[in-house]
């Protein structure tokens, strides 16, 4: 039998769900730097277009670039050029890079956790969860030592003990970062690899 407490403490699917989606449009990493380069040299392509045409205008003929011998080479080219060819083929490399960049998604600085409430995103930065999922490796019995080390979708712990063929060490360091791991929620489920070394007899 559901108690009402149980039924009040359970979320709803559909808002927990939206604020998932909440959560990883927040802390979806956003490519700055590429943005920010493309607009500088669409910037500085703009610039000199203006000025061309504002000195075109005034009578004094901008004469920093070739623009009229561009111009000229461009009114007679032909698309069967080598050259031209070879030009549109690098500009719809760079075009593809571009898109690509725009559409995959770099590597985030925050992992969003599980709040099951649109109103409130919470994240935690990479070293933060390191050391989190160090601190409950180290609680674990016979451990001296522990490196931690985040990928995308798996979180790998090195533990060194001086304890000798403890086999059951590897099972309990595991089970320790996967309840760290439950306790924080984390929005992508991330699997726990675990390896450790022992002491030389």
């Amino acid at each position: 039998m559901t108690t009402v407490e149980d039924a009040l403490g359970r979320p709803d699917p559909v808002t927990a769900k939206r604020a998932n989606r909440v959560a990883v449009h927040t802390f979806r990493p956003r490519r700055s730097w590429p943005a920010l380069l493309v607009g500088l040299v669409v910037a500085g392509v703009a610039g000199l277009a203006a000025a061309e045409v504002i000195s075109a205008l005034i009578g004094r003929p901008f004469t920093g670039l070739p623009f009229q011998q561009a111009a000229e080479y461009a009114g007679e080219a032909r698309w069967s050029d080598p050259a031209v060819q070879l030009a549109s083929l690098v500009l719809a490399l760079i075009g593809l890079v571009l898109i690509s960049l725009a559409l995959v998604p770099g590597r985030g600085r925050w992992l969003p956790l599980r709040t099951d409430d649109p109103a409130l995103v919470v994240g935690l930065s990479r070293p933060a969860l390191r050391r989190a999922l160090s601190v409950a490796a180290r609680e674990v019995d016979g451990v001296r030592s522990v490196q931690v080390r985040l990928g995308r979708r798996r979180v790998g712990v090195w533990a060194y003990t001086e304890l000798r063929g403890d086999e059951e060490l590897p099972d309990l360091l595991r089970q320790a970062v996967e309840r760290r791991l439950a306790d924080l929620a984390p929005l992508r489920e991330l699997k726990v690899r675990t390896r450790v070394r022992y002491a030389k007899a």
